[in-house]
């Protein structure tokens, strides 16, 4: 929405502004239809009056106040918002009786772009819990309860390198091990030494990894590591299977090394695993 396309003193329609257009469009452009306007909804005739003397000047509504393509999109945007609204605080268990105070305030005070912003973001976690979901039912439908060995390779991302294996892929024991059970399904990797030759005087050095951070939620969370061994939620990866039965598993990951006495900057990379 555009700077200065709203009507409160912080830029922003009322609900009952709102609902002024909404009855207007029902009863189309007639003789007397801002007194009908305010009659339905029950505020004097001036308040509508000078809201759609606003609304001409904006270009949603002509002289003989009829709704333009400009004031149709407007209306049907925050009509699908207070929507969009009323969906969200029932998800996050806000109760019936509250839900119309809620929805005014928050159209009365956010801007537009921020709460469809909100909406977009709920939407999309939603989307990723789902999908979340649907893998994990990849998962027992391919895979029996028990421990399995995997495959797995770190690449590094960047375009130059392509397909190259990174540095950190040196640091786990392969193979790995997947653990499928009622309880949860976790990749776990065994960390092992690792070994670099020394730009600086040429030396080979050693050590070991020392952090891996994988997405959650929308947010980096460290993998647990505990007796030598990262674990990995499954309900994270992405799963795919493939012909002949064969599962594999992508996720981007973020880690941390070091060798001899050099502890190496955060690095991304592209676990890819398959069984």
């Amino acid at each position: 929405m555009e700077q200065g396309s709203n009507f409160k003193r912080n830029n922003l329609p009322t609900v009952q502004q709102i609902r002024y257009l909404q009855e207007l469009k029902r009863m189309g452009s007639r003789r007397g239809c801002v007194g009908m306007v305010a009659d339905i909804c029950g505020v004097n005739h001036g308040s509508v009056s000078r809201f759609f003397r606003t609304c001409c000047d904006n270009g949603w509504l002509t002289e003989d106040f009829q709704l333009t393509e400009a004031g149709n999109i407007w209306l049907d945007s925050y009509l699908g918002l207070q929507e969009g609204l009323k969906d969200y605080l029932r998800q996050i268990g806000i109760a019936p009786r509250d839900m119309e105070e809620n929805v005014r305030s928050l159209i009365e005070n956010v801007s537009y772009d921020t709460l469809a912003a909100m909406l977009r973001g709920s939407r999309s976690l939603q989307g990723t819990r789902a999908a979340g979901k649907r893998e994990q039912n990849i998962v027992k439908d391919i895979i029996e309860y028990g421990t399995h060995q995997v495959y797995f390779v770190l690449f590094r991302q960047d375009r130059q390198s392509g397909y190259a294996a990174s540095m950190a892929d040196r640091g786990f024991r392969k193979p790995g091990v997947l653990r499928h059970s009622r309880r949860g399904s976790y990749l776990e990797l065994k960390i092992c030494e690792m070994t670099a030759v020394s730009r600086i005087n040429g030396q080979l050095m050693a050590g070991h990894l020392e952090t891996l951070k994988y997405e959650k939620d929308g947010m980096m969370q460290k993998a647990v590591m505990r007796d030598g061994k990262i674990r990995i939620p499954l309900e994270v990866c992405h799963l795919r299977k493939r012909q002949g039965g064969e599962l594999r598993g992508e996720l981007h990951v973020m880690v941390t090394c070091s060798v001899g006495r050099v502890h190496m900057p955060e690095s991304t990379a592209t676990l890819m695993f398959w069984l």
